[in-house]
């Protein structure tokens, strides 16, 4: 699974007993606990790896969990391309598409695109400052935010109604509640009938609007389904291209 949120590779103990002698590891031993989704998960080793993952390498730091995890974790910027060690990524969610590529291919495929600087939060989450207007309703509302890339995440968009830039957009705007299939408060939200971010268009989605984020210090998240457009990441440059 691939992740923008987690800053090294994660793997479950029983995973890496069961491939060790293929992974080749230096291990060390940890007592490191860190916190991952709605959890806290315990580091039992920690190694530095250079890994073949398909087309890609992995570089960077190896997290091996005591927790059993039903996946392997692998943050999208570790990944490079074997042949010149170029950090580029392009993704195409419509076409279920991931690539690595070398550093001079990348002209040809970023023409016509539009460029976004990316900057990274204390986790080395990608982060993106753009302008968000919002048609809902009688509601026309707009503001300028930093956006978390959030590949776990599959929503398109989440605000974080602890910064005053949300706040001050969303006051006297009357949101939804949204409760699961228990009944239970999940969180408020609104539909919006076009909604514009990192200049593109989307009707007819929701938004979800939550409180308990403050530690995070950003307007939102940008999730899957932001990307219905293929996306190159160049995270060498700190660059994010949005193809047409």
């Amino acid at each position: 699974m691939l992740e923008s949120g987690v800053s090294a590779l994660f793997m479950s103990n029983s995973f890496y007993e069961a491939h060790k002698d293929s992974l080749q590891l230096e291990v060390k031993d940890s007592d490191l606990k860190i916190r991952y989704l709605n959890g806290f998960y315990h580091v039992k080793y920690a190694a530095d790896a250079c890994l073949r993952l398909g087309d890609a390498l992995f570089t960077g730091p190896v997290n091996i969990l005591q927790e059993d995890i039903d996946r392997v974790i692998i943050p999208i910027q570790k990944l490079r391309h074997p042949s010149d060690s170029s950090s580029i990524v392009r993704m195409d969610l419509n076409a279920l598409t991931l690539s690595v590529c070398k550093r001079e291919s990348l002209c040809g495929m970023i023409s016509g695109a539009d460029a976004f600087d990316m900057t990274y939060n204390k986790w080395g989450m990608p982060v993106v400052s753009t302008s968000l207007n919002i048609k809902s309703g009688k509601y026309d509302i707009s503001m300028e935010g930093d956006f978390i890339i959030d590949m776990g995440n599959g929503s398109l968009l989440y605000l974080n109604n602890t910064r005053e830039e949300v706040k001050k957009m969303l006051k006297g705007v009357k949101l939804q509640v949204a409760r699961n299939l228990k009944g239970e408060y999940v969180s408020k939200g609104l539909i919006a009938d076009q909604l514009t971010i990192c200049n593109r268009n989307y009707k007819g989605v929701s938004v979800a609007v939550i409180d308990k984020i403050k530690s995070l210090h950003r307007s939102g998240f940008l999730g899957l389904k932001f990307f219905t457009m293929p996306v190159i990441f160049d995270f060498d440059n700190n660059k994010m291209y949005l193809l047409r």
